[in-house]
């Protein structure tokens, strides 16, 4: 496949989000360079999403469903499309629910660089992780895409009450280095098939990245 993957990330104060999109005219240039598959965001790693969500945070700028009207005009070309959202990064929603940050080992939520895309990072073992699997559900249903990209799956190991609570059902020492990583590694293989197979159940033929 000839495939365009759409990798941007909206500050929210930004005034114009998606406000002279003409959905035509952009597909018309997907169809000349012969693209086949198209990847748009849903949520990015800012955390505001681009379509109109009633789970997660629409952009504050944002007044169109930016992704569902790319979606119907790719579908009228016969161009699939997937739902681009990071999982590990979600910046306005870290900042407004702070208890689903990763707690580092060193007991910080934040990391020492604030320009980092990393500054703020996600924890699967809290609510957020049924926030997540919901949203890409969401953003399937509504937008109608054939599909989801899930990034940024990888973040850094977390102390918070509720890892340290699993991992003591697990009989995981937190404070072996070696078995807090595979402890992380495995919470998140664990949060990448809990997202394939909510889709699976709405959309068992979906495209999943």
């Amino acid at each position: 496949w000839k495939a365009l993957f759409f990798d941007f990330h909206t500050m929210p104060a930004n005034p114009d989000v998606g406000k002279e999109f003409d959905m035509k005219a952009i597909v018309d240039q997907f169809e000349r360079i012969g693209a086949e598959f198209v990847v748009f965001p849903a949520r990015c790693n800012l955390g505001t999403a681009y379509y109109y969500t009633d789970i997660g945070i629409r952009h504050a700028a944002m007044e169109r469903d930016l992704l569902k009207e790319l979606t119907e005009e790719c579908h009228k070309r016969n161009i699939l499309i997937s739902a681009y959202i990071n999982a590990g990064l979600s910046h306005e929603e870290g900042l407004q629910k702070r208890e689903w940050q990763v707690l580092r080992k060193d007991g910080r939520t934040y990391g020492s660089d604030p320009m980092n895309n990393f500054f703020r990072q996600m924890c699967y073992d809290t609510e957020y992780g049924d926030h997540l699997v919901n949203m890409a559900v969401e953003a399937v249903q509504h937008c109608g895409v054939d599909g989801i990209f899930i990034d940024c799956l990888q973040t850094q190991p977390c102390i918070g009450i509720e890892c340290l609570d699993k991992m003591a059902k697990e009989g995981v020492d937190w404070k072996d280095e070696d078995e807090l990583y595979a402890y992380n590694y495995r919470k998140i293989i664990k949060m990448a098939k809990r997202i394939s197979e909510a889709i699976k159940k709405i959309k068992p033929d979906a495209l999943q990245y």
